[in-house]
């Protein structure tokens, strides 16, 4: 005998409020804020050489202020958006600039 089921009878047991920032399908949710900066490929190359060079100097320390709402600027987002906290190069936007500045001969 084949008896007959549902589709609610095999789906998972749905919570009233999710657990994380992320939703059953394992991508982000909508009211997650967005942390960090832009892709730095995007805004790196069109930054003002002061700043460069002031990142440069020391790639692993906060960002100031002035060089995030610059960054958005740069990459035509509303710089009231940048995020308050005090934003960090990561270690592959580190590799990006050791490259560029390999790649140029940045003296």
């Amino acid at each position: 005998m084949h008896h007959r089921t549902t589709a609610a009878a095999h789906a998972p047991a749905l919570t009233a409020r999710p657990t994380s920032a992320r939703t059953r399908t394992g991508l982000p949710s909508v009211t997650a804020a967005p942390i960090g900066l832009p892709p730095i490929g995007t805004w790196w190359t069109l930054l003002d050489r002061g700043l460069q060079r002031e990142i440069l100097a020391n790639p692993t320390a906060p960002l100031r202020p002035f060089a995030v709402r610059r960054v958005f600027e740069i990459c035509g987002m509303n710089a009231d958006t940048a995020t308050a906290q005090s934003v960090r190069l990561g270690a592959n936007e580190r590799a990006y600039i050791a490259g560029w500045a390999h790649a140029v001969d940045w003296t």
